[in-house]
Parts: C-alpha cells; structure tokens; sequence
C-alpha cells in the first residue's frame, strides 16, 4: 500500500508543477477573453448554492431542508475526531462526544454519537443513535474515514435532513445523511497557506475517590451495616488516625498514574491555484496528541500517543471546453500507542482501587499486589510493554464530465469511480511483573523481560463505488429546467475486519422545474436494491415531491425593506433503511447464521461420568426470508426568510413516521431449539421542528454578528409487539424509544418501618428482592398488591438522549481584532448513573471503592455520633450485593441536561500594509479554549461530567494558533 501511496504523491507532484507552468504561460497572454453562457444555470461564487445530490443548485430554487456549516467555523475547535467540532453546529445534527482519549480510528468511531432528527427508530443495532450515512465529494465514506479529516481540509458539511434532500438515496435514507465537500482549487495567483495550532488539554471534571480515611471510616458503618446495625468496626482508632496524620498508606492512585495535562498539536501546509484550464488544491496535514498517563515514552514504555498524517488533493481540469475531469485523492496513515494493558480497565482500576490497599511498592522495592487488587494501576501502565496500532486508509475518485451541446443545448453526461481501502496492523513488545504484598509475591505472575512481538495485519476493507449520469439544464424564458438521471454501483468487502460482502445499486433522479424565480417543483426517486434481503425483497421504490414558494419575489412584497427575502418549502416522500452492514447487526436475515455457542454463553458436554467438552454452533437468531428494507414516511414545512437585508431565519417542522421496523418476535416455542425471530412489524412516529438565525451589522469600524441554532424532535413507539404488560403503565409502546422503565422510590426504610424481629410492620409492602432493613430505598406498591415487583415499574424519567439541542454564540471585529464565543447545550435526557457509572455508585459492593456520592449515606449509630437518617442522599452502605437497592429506580435517574462554553477564540490579523514587505498575504494569530465551563447538575452535584460518565474524561484545551498565506 504504501508503493501505492508513493505513486499517487509523486503523480500529485507533476500535477501541480504542469497546473503552476499553464498559469504562468497564460498569465503570460496579453489578450484573454473570457465569456459566460447566459443559458447556464450554475449559481455565481458569491451565490449560496446547494452542492451535490446529483447536481449542484442554487439555493434559491431548492426545495430541501438542509442545513450546512463551512470548514472555517469547524477550525476553531482543534479535535482530532472531525465529528466533534459539529457540536452544536448544524440544526438537526446532535453529536456527543464520550470520550477525550486519544485513539485511533476504531476508538474515536466507538467514542463518537450522533444522530439527525432525534431517534426515529429502535432499529436493530445502536438503537439510541440511528444509522446515517455520510458521503464525502459525492460519494459515500464510513464514519473511519470522516473522522480523520482536517478540519482545514472541509469546505462545508451539510445534513440532508427531509423527503425532497433524500429522494435518491432509496434504502440509505432513513436516516438522514451527512454530506462533506473539501476544498477545492481556484483560478487565481498560487497560494501556499500554512497553518499551525498547539495547546494542552485538561479533564473538564475527574471525580476522585475518597482518601484513606474517609474510605476506612465509611468501611466501619458498611460492616456494622451488614452486621445487623451493631457496630462493628473493621478499622481500629488507631489505623484511623493512622490515615489522618498520613502515617498510614494513603494512596491517590489519580495523582501517581496521571498527568495534569497532556499537549495537542497539529498543523497543515496548503497549496491552492490553477487557471481556467486546470486548478488545484493540495493538503498535507500531520497531527499528535498525547494521553494523560504519567508515563516517558522509551523503548520499553509509552504514554497513550496518537500520531496521523493526511494528504488530500482535488484536481479539476477542462479540457477542449467539451470535458471536465476531478481527482479526488484522500488518505492518512495514523499510529497509536498505549501502555500494554485495557487503557479501559486501566481507568476503572484507578477509580476503584481504594487509597488505603497498598502502595506503589512493596518493602522489597517491587510492584505492590493482592489477589484481590492484582493490576497495580502504576505498574500496568510501565511494566507490561506497549501496543501499537497502525491504521492505513487511502480514498481517490476520478470524474469525467462531458458537455453534449452538440446533441442539445445543456445536456451533459458524467461518469466517476471511487476506491476505498481501509486496513490495520498491530506491534507490540510485552512484559510482565510480579505482585508482591509485605515482601511476600501474591500471585503467580513472573518478571519478565520485554520481549517484541511480530508485526501483523488485522485486517483489510476495500470499497468500490461507480456511477453514470445523464443531465440536462437549461433555461426557457422564464423557466428553469435542472434535472439528472443516475446509475450507483457499490461493492463492500473485507478481509480480517469484515468477512463478508456487501452490495447494492441505485437508480436514482431528481427534476426541479422553477418558474420566473417565484415557483419551484421537484421530483426525486430512487429505485434501490441490497444484497441484505431475499431476491423477491432486495429491491424498493422510493419517491418524494416537493415545492417552494420564492413569495418575496411576488409583486406584493417587491422593494419590501423589512421583509427582504421570504421563501416557504414544502416537501413528502419515502425513504428506506437498512441496518448495519454485519450479519451480527440484523444484515442478511433471510439467511441462517451461527456462531460458536461459547460466545454466547452455552456449550455442549458428552459423556456422563467425566463429560468432554465439545464446541457447537447455535443459530444467531431464526432466519426469515420474508424481511424487507425499514420505511419512513417523511413530512417537512419549512420557510427561510430574511429580515432588513441583515437578519436570517430557518424554520423545519418535520413528521417521520416509520412502519416494517425490524422487532424480535417471541412466538415459537422454546422446543424448536431457539426462539427469536425478526419481522418488520416496529412502528415509531418521530416529529420536531429545527430553528436558526444569523444577525450580522456594523457600527463604525465594529462589525459583529450573533448566531443561534435549536433542534427538538420527540418519537413515540407505535408498536412494537411488546409482551401485554400486566398493567398499561408498565408498557415501553406509547413511550418514546428507551424511556426508563423502573420503579419509583419514596425514600429510605426508617427503623419504625421495622418489628422487633427485622420484619417490616403490616401495611408495608414487602419488596421481591430479598430482605431489607433501615436505610434500603424504598419503592411505592403501584398496583395495591402489598408487594414490590415487577408489576409496580413505570417510566422513571427521560430517554438517554436529549429531545432538545441548542446553541448560541457571536463574534465581534474591530480594525485587525477579533472575539467570538460559542456555547452548546441540552435539555430533556435523563441517564441512570447506577449503570452509567458504575464504579461511582457501587460503594463497598464487590470489593469497589466509595466517592462523594457515598459520603452521605443512611447510618444511624447514636453511640459514635452518626445519625443522618433525614439527610441523607444515598442508601445504607453495605459490602455485599443488595438487589433492593439497585433496582432501576427514579433514584439513580438523574438529569443529563447541560450547558457549556464550547469555543472562545480571540484572534489578530496583521494589516496588508505590514504584511506586503515580507511578501505575505495575510498572517493571523489567535488564542482559544474549548469547553472551558460547562453548567450541569451532574457536575454540580455528583462531579460527573453530562457527555461521559466513567472512563477517560471529555478535555477542556487551551491553545494558541497561526495562519500564514503567502
């Protein structure tokens, strides 16, 4: 691959060199005409034009609700995930981040959620962030590839969002699509710009777990606890003020295994130019950031590194004024490496060894270690070796458009191929160590030596997409006519990290008619056929019509100086969907698929005295040849419309209802062997509505403008062939798609709750999870039957992810300064912080570590001064499982909503009078942080951050940047 990559740089090298010298020959030319067709329909540069969708638009005559945002506002979050600097960007798209660790590819796509319009299905995998597609110059990509492009690279990024935007993705549009176009050349001087940024980053919160003392002294009432309320205490007064005047083992296992802060860099070279004849724009990108492990980078260790480099070249080229040629080449080569150990099981054992276990090192100068705590935290991450990750993707399509005036004015014919390849290979060198406690060794662990491991592939992913065109635009007196006919050819394949085809084919159109620049008609189709389905299944008919009404250009509104622009958008269709691409994710159901029955949990045993072991299969799920492509049935009305010239608004108002939802079926019976069939029977309803506005104005030298964006989207599932509930509120269907279900707690059990004997009194309802005491959460008997159970669940709280997602900022200029803030925020999700943060709120249960949260619990005990049976804020403690208590319940259902101060940047810009001496063009340089405050109640609160919850922290930055253009 990397002779391949050689290639294609040295071809992009000549390239450039031919482009620069026909520019100077025909700068060179004292006589140079240049016409413009009258008859074309292309928008101007300084046009808004929609791009993409088989042909380019002017917005003025696009009936679609999309939503799109330029590259220059995404540079201003430095991220290594490209996802991430959407947040709050673009009405319609919600994206979370999970995770601030530096990853490759494959993590940051794990740690990256998004989704466009809410949730609209359960699906059959990744139910909360539905499936979108994304394309990138015109054809699609995978969210690996999406992630690693620099944001320097990205001319705008839009979302397609209704029928009319999705009308010839056919099965691929259900759920919206996210639509990237990166730089391109223009003609005009060369120019070589040169940009840099490099900061440090810093968890926005890290909730530490108690020290030694306050873990020992809450250890006391746990065991007393479970001792039938008797104090007892484990830690003697002594080892107690041991721990207080820190003589005894104290350990703050954040401070020893991480750093403070970890630095960030990267930087891109651009070189853009060309002419009429052929234009250019070439970008070389390299990136590092470090993780916060304390850890030297040597040969035998290494902190958390990510290290990419990026290349991507567009070419355009006309040739003979009949043909339009592109090559798009795209790729990076990214390495990461990490300490030889779970970098996820690391961050818990962090969190959940407690302060007081043991040090760093034993008496004999080694690694301390128990049977019960054997990883030391240190120790994992610089005595076991290092992993290193390689990742390799390249991406190149090449574009051929023929102009056929000579057959009819307008008509043209265009062809493309893409080729994606995506592949992985792995190194290491690995140790071990051996645990000691009081110098004596606790396991079987032996030192080893570092030792290399060979260098080998993990696997390979090739990509093939083509497609032909035929279009035609014109215009007819008043009448504009756009239209294109298209055929798409995919094939997906893999080796290692897929191991199974997928193909498809579309035949897609799309005609949009308008009329005196007042009336716009389109209709758009596709005819879409998949491999996932049975031959009398793999193909659908998905259409939409749409409409726009330019109502300012009516003579009633001509010369309106308030209302300057108005245009009001309608639009219905079909769409389809398909999920995911592995059979594992509901593809190919119409076939029988097995897996090795240990991965799920069962085996097979012969023999009757000594039995043998033997590996068998069991079925994935029951195969139905009768599946089909999920619908949805999309409604949109919208309007854009300006005010005093200055002032934008967008509004969406959107229906999707979905039906043929893929839904396990329970109905044959348990003696066929296995149990779960999938049939298209899921109904949901998604609706909501999308605003923005832009203000801009100037007052003297001070220009300015204000920003602001909201998204609400709110489903409900229609159907889903739930279980009849024994009563209606213990019913999923009627809700909206992952509502928690739990109980309703009312308190905490009080010792009058009690009989002598421990039993609860008459009239108490007596819970089905075994045998409670004072201090247990207490739930309310919802069905009057005395008992709590499963009949008394109910909706707790909100779904995982927000129905409302905001944002608002602004920027102000002044001779060469310039200030801009942006904050994002949202409203309406709820998270259960029992299975979201495990660690934090498991306390002493399975030998776990106890936080904050913790510090308050039920505990009476008079005798030693503890009594805080009204105040208290968490259940008794107890060192062993309590299902009582962690039942899912409105007490762990806390809310997600949050606001944060996402971007500030105050930036320069040199004047062009300084700037011309040293043959510059322009030279900016500037600060800024990113989520630097961030207002929630789970921070405020339980010191939990609202996008992360456990594991490696969401990072706050501060950097310092340049852009030079020469």
């Amino acid at each position: 691959m990397m002779k391949h990559i050689q290639y294609i740089l040295k071809l992009i090298f000549i390239l450039i060199l031919l482009t620069s010298i026909a520019y100077n020959l025909q700068a060179q030319q004292k006589d140079l005409n240049i016409t413009l067709d009258s008859t074309a329909l292309h928008a101007t540069i300084n046009d808004p034009v929609e791009q993409g969708r088989l042909f380019d638009l002017p917005w003025i005559y696009s009936t679609a609700a999309v939503s799109t945002i330029q590259g220059r506002d995404l540079y201003k979050t430095p991220d290594a995930n490209l996802a991430n600097t959407l947040i709050g960007r673009l009405p319609g798209l919600y994206v979370k981040q999970s995770s601030g660790e530096p990853l490759g590819t494959p993590g940051m796509v794990n740690a990256t959620s998004m989704n466009i319009h809410g949730i609209g299905s359960y699906g059959f995998s990744n139910p909360y962030y539905n499936n979108y597609k994304i394309y990138v110059d015109g054809f699609e990509t995978d969210l690996n590839y999406l992630i690693g492009i620099p944001a320097a690279d990205i001319q705008s990024i839009s979302v397609l969002k209704d029928a009319s935007a999705l009308a010839t993705f056919g099965m691929e549009g259900d759920n919206g699509i996210i639509w990237v176009v990166t730089k391109r050349g223009h003609a005009g001087k060369p120019s070589v710009q040169f940009a840099v940024r490099t900061g440090i980053q810093q968890p926005v919160v890290i909730d530490k777990p108690l020290d030694a003392y306050k873990y020992a002294t809450l250890y006391n009432e746990a065991i007393s606890n479970d001792n039938g309320n008797i104090w007892t205490p484990y830690y003697s007064d002594a080892q107690l003020q041991a721990y207080k005047n820190g003589t005894g083992t104290n350990i703050d296992w954040y401070d020893e295994a991480l750093r403070n802060s970890a630095p960030y860099t990267d930087g891109n070279l651009t070189f853009s130019g060309g002419n009429s004849s052929a234009k250019y724009n070439v970008s070389l990108g390299y990136l590092n950031q470090q993780g916060l492990f304390n850890i030297a980078n040597s040969d035998e260790t290494s902190n958390e590194l990510l290290n990419r480099y990026n290349v991507h070249t567009n070419l355009d080229f006309n040739l003979f004024k009949i043909f339009e040629a592109t090559v798009d080449v795209g790729g990076r080569i990214e390495n990461q490496k990490s300490p030889n150990y779970n970098t996820t099981t690391l961050w818990n054992n962090i969190a959940a060894y407690p302060a007081n276990i043991y040090p760093v090192f034993a008496d004999s100068g080694k690694w301390s270690g128990t049977a019960i705590y054997p990883n030391n935290p240190v120790a994992s991450e610089k005595a076991l070796g290092w992993i290193s990750n390689t990742y390799r993707l390249l991406r190149a399509n090449f574009g051929l458009k023929e102009k056929l005036d000579f057959i009819t004015q307008g008509l043209y014919a265009h062809e493309a191929y893409s080729f994606y390849s995506y592949g992985t290979s792995q190194y290491s060198k690995t140790a071990d160590y051996a645990r000691y406690f009081d110098s004596v060794t606790t396991t079987t662990n032996k030192t080893t030596p570092i030792q290399a491991q060979s260098q080998h592939p993990e696997g390979q992913v090739d990509w093939k997409q083509a497609t032909v065109m035929l279009g035609y635009e014109h215009l007819f007196g008043k009448s504009n006519i756009t239209s294109a006919v298209n055929y798409y050819q995919s094939d997906y394949r893999g080796d290692g990290l897929v191991n199974y085809a997928v193909h498809s084919q579309n035949i897609s159109g799309r005609f949009n008619y308008a009329y005196n620049n007042k009336y716009v008609g389109e209709f758009g189709f596709s005819y879409y056929g998949s491999d996932a389905f049975a031959p009398h299944h793999r193909w659908g008919f998905y259409p939409a019509l749409s409409a726009a009404w330019i109502v300012s250009n009516e003579n009633f509104l001509k010369n309106n100086h308030v209302l300057s622009f108005l245009k009001i958008r309608a639009s219905i269709g079909k769409s389809g969907g398909i999920d995911d691409n592995a059979p594992q994710s509901g593809r190919y159901l119409y076939q029988q698929y097995y897996q090795n029955a240990a991965l799920s949990g069962g085996a097979f045993y012969m023999g009757n005295s000594n039995p043998t072991y033997a590996p068998v299969l069991n079925p994935l799920y029951t195969a139905n040849p009768d599946v089909f492509a999920e619908q949805s049935l999309k409604y949109d009305i919208g309007a854009d419309l300006n005010l005093f010239k200055n002032l934008h608004f967008t509004a969406d108002f959107f229906q999707d209802k979905r039906s043929g939802i893929l839904t396990p079926v329970n109905s044959i019976p348990d003696y066929f062997g296995y149990n779960i069939i999938y049939q298209n029977i899921g109904k949901v309803t998604n609706k909501g509505f999308d605003l923005s506005s832009v203000y801009t104005n100037k007052a003297g030298q001070v220009g300015y403008s204000i920003t602001g964006m909201a998204s609400w989207s709110k489903n409900k599932i229609n159907y889903m062939a739930e279980t009849p509930p024994a009563y209606a509120y213990n019913a999923q269907t009627g809700r909206s798609i992952g509502t928690p279900i739990g109980l309703l707690a009312t308190g905490y059990y009080q010792l009058n709750d009690f009989n002598a004997d421990g039993s609860l009194k008459n009239g108490e309802a007596v819970p089905a999870f075994g045998a409670v005491q004072p201090g247990d959460l207490k739930y309310k008997d919802l069905n009057g039957d005395g008992k709590i159970d499963q009949t008394d669940v109910t909706a707790i709280g909100n779904a995982p992810y927000p129905q409302l997602y905001y944002s608002f900022g602004g920027d102000i200029n002044f001779k060469g300064f310039d200030l801009s803030v942006f904050f994002d925020g949202t409203e309406g999700a709820d998270v259960n912080i029992l299975t979201q943060a495990g660690i934090q709120t498991s306390g002493f249960v399975n030998n776990g570590n106890v936080f904050s949260l913790q510090e308050n619990a039920w505990a009476y005990y008079p005798g030693q001064g503890i009594d805080t049976r009204a105040t208290a804020t968490y259940p008794r403690l107890t060192t062993v499982a309590n299902n009582n208590n962690y039942q899912a319940s409105t007490f762990w259902i806390k809310s997600d909503d949050f606001l944060r101060l996402h971007n500030a940047e105050l930036g320069y810009s040199f004047s062009q009078k300084l700037l011309k001496r040293a043959k510059i063009t322009q030279l900016r340089v500037y600060i800024n942080a990113v989520d630097l405050v961030t207002w929630s109640s789970l921070l405020k609160n339980y010191h939990l951050d609202p996008e992360t919850l456990a594991g490696y922290p969401v990072m706050k930055s501060y950097n310092f940047g340049f852009v030079v253009t020469f």
